[in-house]
């Protein structure tokens, strides 16, 4: 009688567990590609009319996959021209270059706003993750592991209790 009390506990305590972590499918009835998938990008070409007192002048270039690998330099017409892809952003650095670089005509431009690299920062804190695993599913796994580990030992301990009951049922008939 015992022993059936603890099965019929523990299968209501595992449909508790079960029922409190639902997942959910979600089945999309248009067939096709939902746009997600991995798109191959060609290469576009950059092209900065510099003047031709820049030419034979050396860049860095920086990206967000890191630094590109060589240099890129002013062709003889003042033309800075390479290929370019992959990327969201691109910084040219003129250093160590082998020509003495000309002064510069106009003002150069701002391109960062300071307002744009705190509003980047607040979304990358909200998409935290571990090697491209977001912490919250890391969390989950934990958690139902820690469960799964517990109801294990304690299915472990219930048998050998009734192992030692059924031995002292057994010395009580003789």
């Amino acid at each position: 009688m015992k022993s059936k009390t603890m099965k019929s506990l523990l299968i209501v305590l595992s449909l508790i567990c079960v029922l409190c972590f639902p997942v959910q499918v979600i089945a999309e009835t248009q067939q096709g590609t939902n746009g997600d998938e991995l798109q191959l990008m060609e290469a576009s070409k950059l092209e900065i009319q510099l003047g031709a007192d820049w030419a034979g002048v050396e860049f860095q270039m920086k990206t967000d996959a890191g630094l590109y690998p060589g240099t890129v330099v002013v062709g003889q017409d003042g033309v800075l021209r390479t290929e370019i892809g992959g990327s969201k952003t691109y910084i040219l650095t003129c250093m160590n270059s082998a020509l003495e670089v000309p002064e510069p005509t106009q003002d150069p431009a701002t391109t960062e706003n300071p307002e744009t690299e705190t509003q980047t920062g607040v979304e990358k804190a909200e998409e935290a993750s571990v090697s491209g695993i977001p912490i919250s599913h890391i969390l989950l796994f934990g958690g139902g592991m820690v469960v799964a580990i517990g109801v294990l030992v304690t299915m472990h301990v219930m048998k050998k209790r009734r192992e030692n009951d059924a031995a002292y049922d057994e010395d009580d008939d003789e």
